[in-house]
C-alpha cells in the first residue's frame, strides 16, 4: 500500500477515523516533534517509549516524526541559537550543570548547543501543534465526516461490498471512532500488553548484547589501551559479562616497540568489575580491579634512552625526548627515570579538532562525582625488571612488589571524597634482608593539594644499586649497606620532612673531577677518609631534613657528614691530616648551628650508642697516637663535639 500515489492521504484519513480520541492523536503527533525536530541520538529513545506505551496512535507519531524531520534543517540555526543562549547564560549554569549529570540523562548529551534548542523548540510547538491537531481532528469528524455523509450518492452507495472494499482502498476503511468503546480504567490511556511486551523488547536487546559484546570486548580494550599508550598491546582470550560489568582479560601484554619479540608489560589475568549504574550518569566506575601479577621490563638501549620512551601518547614526550637526545647516555638511572616521571605527569598538547558542522559545539560542565574512579584496587605481586644494554655487568637487581594496595582513586582527584592512599610492600632481588615499603597519601580536594609520603629501605646493599646513582653522587660507593626512614610532606608546591639514615660497612672512593660539598679537592679527599675510618668501626647513623621547592628538594646533610668525617679524622690519629681536622671544624663554625633532626625511637638509641663508642675510641687515640703538642687541640675539638657550644659572653665571663 506505501507504493500507491495517495497512500499519504489514506494513512491520514486513518489516523482520522481510528478508535482513539483526538487528544490522543493530537499528543501523539505532538509527541513526534521531540523525536523529528532534534538531532539523532539516544533522546529518542523516550519520545518512542511513550509513543508505544500509552494509548496513541502511532501512525500519527511516525507522520509528525517523519515532518519535522524536515522541518529540522530550516529550524537548524534558530535551535543552535537558542541552545548556546541557554547553556552560556551565568544564571542558568547551575541548573544546566546539574541536567548534564542526571541518571539517564546524562547520556543523552544536553550540553550540546543544537540539542538543547532544539528541545526547547520542540516543547514550545508541541502545546500549540496538540490543539491545532486535535482541533482538526475533532472539525473532520463533527463536520466533514457528517457533511460527505449527507451526499446523495453517499447515501445510495451505503452497504454495498465493493464501496467498503473502496473505502478501505482509498480511505482507510470505516470510520472505528463511531463503533469502539474506549476501554475502562487505566488502560483507557496505557495499552496492557505494552506493559509486557516493552520489558521483553529491551530486555531481549540486553541479551543481545550480552551475547554480542563479549566477541568485541577484548578488541575494544586493546584498541583502547593502543590508542592511549601508542604502543601495541594485546589480549589472548576476553569475556564480559553484561549482567554483572565483569570484564576479564588474559594474558594481556604491552610490545616493545624496538624488539617485537619480547614484551615491556605482561598482566597474565586482569579482572575489571564496572559499576552499570554509574554508566546512566556517564561515568566509568570500577567497583574492582583485580591483577594477579604484572611483570614490567624496562631497558636501557645503548643510547641511554629507555624501550617505554615510544610510547608518547597522551602525555608530554617532546620535552623529555629532546632531554634524552641530549642527555641519556651521559647519566644514571635515577636522573633519567625522574626525567621521565616529569614529563610524564605533564600532559600532551590537544589537537585541535575540526568542525564537522556549523552547528556543532556544546558546553562543559564539572562533574560533581568522578568521571573515572576505581575503588579498589588489588595487584597480587608487580615484578620490575631493570635492564642495562650499555653495561650488562652493572645490571639493576629486580624489583619484587610483593603486595599492593590503592583506596579512592578517582579522575578527576578534586572530586574524591576522601584522599587517595596507597601503600605497596617489596624486595630488592633475592636478598631475603633487602626490603622496602612506600605508603602515600594524596589529598588534591583543597585549592593547594597536600601529599604525604613515607618511604622505608632497609639493609638495601648500596654497591649493587651502582648503576641507579652513579652520575648523581660526587663519589663513588664500593661497598655497605643501608637502612632508610623518610617522611616527606608536599604543600603548595614546597617539601618538607626528616630522613633517617642508618649505614654500615661504608666505604667510599673519590670520583674523578668531582668533590663532596664542593670542598677543596684535599679537603674533599680528607672527608671520604674519615668517612670511611669511621664507617670501618662503627655504623652511621644520620639525621638530615629536608625542605625547599618539590621540583628540587633540598637534602641538608652536609653539616652531619662533616661532623662524621672530624670524628673520623681524630679516631684515626694520624698526624698528617691534623691540619684537615683543623679545617674541616671551621667549615662547621661557618655552617652555624644547624640543630638535630629528631630520630625515631630506634635510631635514636641506636645513635646513642654509637656515639658512646665514638666517645671511647676518640679518647683512646688521644692518649695512644697524638703527639702532645695536639692534645689541647683534640680536647677542644673532643668537647665541641660531645658537648653543646657555650656563646662567646659566657666563655668570657668564666673565670
Amino acid at each position: 500500500m506505501a507504493l500507491l500515489p495517495w497512500s499519504p492521504v489514506r494513512k491520514v484519513l486513518k489516523i482520522l477515523k481510528s478508535s482513539l480520541s483526538p487528544s490522543q492523536i493530537a499528543f501523539a503527533f505532538a509527541l513526534g516533534i521531540f523525536a523529528g525536530l532534534p538531532p539523532m541520538g539516544l533522546h529518542v529513545i523516550i519520545p518512542i517509549t511513550l509513543a508505544l506505551l500509552f494509548r496513541l496512535s502511532f501512525s500519527a507519531f511516525l507522520l509528525s516524526m517523519g515532518l519535522f524531520k524536515l522541518l529540522s534543517f530550516a529550524l537548524a540555526p534558530a535551535s543552535y541559537a537558542i541552545g548556546r543562549a541557554l547553556l552560556d547564560s551565568q544564571s542558568l549554569y547551575g541548573l544546566w550543570r546539574t541536567v548534564s549529570y542526571l541518571p539517564v540523562l546524562a547520556p543523552m548529551g544536553l550540553n550540546r548547543y543544537l540539542l538543547l534548542g532544539s528541545e526547547v523548540i520542540s516543547l514550545a510547538l508541541a502545546v500549540p501543534v496538540f490543539f491545532l491537531v486535535r482541533t482538526l481532528v475533532i472539525k473532520y469528524r463533527r463536520s466533514f465526516s457528517a457533511w460527505v455523509a449527507g451526499w446523495k450518492i453517499s447515501q445510495r452507495l451505503r452497504g454495498r461490498r465493493f464501496v467498503r472494499f473502496l473505502r478501505w482502498l482509498f480511505a482507510g476503511g470505516e470510520a472505528k471512532y463511531e463503533l469502539a468503546k474506549p476501554p475502562w480504567g487505566p488502560f483507557r490511556y496505557v495499552r496492557k500488553e505494552m506493559l509486557i511486551a516493552l520489558p521483553i523488547l529491551y530486555g531481549i536487546c540486553y541479551l543481545l548484547a550480552a551475547l554480542i559484546v563479549p566477541f568485541f570486548a577484548g578488541r575494544i580494550a586493546t584498541s583502547a589501551a593502543s590508542f592511549i599508550i601508542g604502543g601495541e598491546v594485546q589480549v589472548e582470550e576476553s569475556s564480559f559479562n553484561l549482567f554483572t560489568g565483569q570484564l576479564l582479560l588474559s594474558e594481556l601484554s604491552v610490545q616493545d616497540p624496538g624488539r617485537p619479540e619480547e614484551n615491556v608489560l605482561v598482566i597474565p589475568t586482569l579482572t575489571l568489575d564496572a559499576g552499570m549504574l554509574a554508566l546512566l550518569e556517564k561515568r566509568v566506575v570500577f567497583n574492582a580491579v583485580k591483577i594477579d601479577e604484572v611483570h614490567l621490563h624496562v631497558v636501557r638501549e645503548e643510547d641511554g634512552t629507555l624501550n617505554v620512551d615510544d610510547f608518547t601518547q597522551g602525555w608530554n614526550a617532546e620535552g623529555y625526548l629532546k632531554w634524552a637526545a641530549q642527555y641519556a647516555d651521559k647519566v644514571d638511572w635515577l636522573t633519567i627515570l625522574r626525567k621521565f616521571a616529569e614529563y610524564l605527569l605533564q600532559p600532551g598538547p590537544k589537537k585541535p579538532r575540526p568542525d564537522l558542522s556549523r552547528y556543532a559545539g556544546g558546553r562543559a560542565f564539572p562533574p560533581f562525582k568522578p568521571t573515572f574512579a576505581v575503588e579498589e584496587l588489588e595487584i597480587g605481586r608487580l615484578h620490575l625488571t631493570l635492564e642495562d644494554v650499555r653495561d650488562p655487568g652493572e645490571g639493576l637487581p629486580p624489583i619484587t612488589a610483593l603486595e599492593v594496595e590503592i583506596e579512592n582513586l578517582a579522575l578527576p582527584a578534586r572530586l574524591n571524597r576522601d584522599p587517595v592512599a596507597f601503600r605497596l610492600w617489596g624486595k630488592l632481588g633475592d636478598d631475603p634482608d633487602s626490603a622496602f615499603s612506600v605508603s602515600a597519601v594524596l589529598d588534591d580536594r583543597g585549592e593547594v593539594p597536600f601529599h604525604r609520603y613515607q618511604l622505608e629501605l632497609r639493609e638495601v646493599d648500596l654497591a649493587r644499586l651502582t648503576a641507579l646513582y652513579a652520575t648523581t653522587l660526587p663519589v663513588e660507593v664500593l661497598s655497605g649497606r643501608a637502612t632508610l626512614t623518610a617522611e616527606l610532606a608536599v604543600s603548595g608546591g614546597e617539601v618538607k620532612g626528616e630522613v633517617s639514615l642508618v649505614l654500615s660497612g661504608l666505604q667510599l672512593a673519590e670520583r674523578e673531577g668531582r668533590t663532596l660539598f664542593g670542598l677543596s679537592p684535599e679537603l674533599s679527599a680528607a672527608a671520604v677518609e674519615g668517612l670511611n675510618r669511621y664507617a670501618a668501626d662503627l655504623p652511621i647513623v644520620l639525621g638530615f631534613a629536608v625542605d625547599g621547592p618539590a621540583a628540587a628538594p633540598r637534602l641538608r646533610g652536609e653539616r652531619p657528614l662533616l661532623e662524621i668525617a672530624r670524628q673520623g679524622l681524630i679516631m684515626a690519629g694520624r698526624r698528617e691530616l691534623a691540619g684537615a681536622i683543623e679545617e674541616l671544624g671551621a667549615r662547621i663554625d661557618l655552617l652555624g648551628p644547624g640543630g638535630e633532626i629528631p630520630l625515631s625511637g630506634d635510631y635514636a638509641e641506636l645513635k646513642k650508642q654509637v656515639e658512646e663508642a665514638a666517645a671511647r675510641l676518640i679518647q683512646g687515640a688521644a692518649g695512644r697516637a697524638v703527639p702532645s703538642e695536639l692534645s689541647e687541640t683534640l680536647k677542644r675539638l673532643l668537647q665541641g663535639i660531645l658537648q653543646p657550644q657555650q656563646p662567646e659572653e659566657e666563655e668570657q665571663e668564666t673565670p
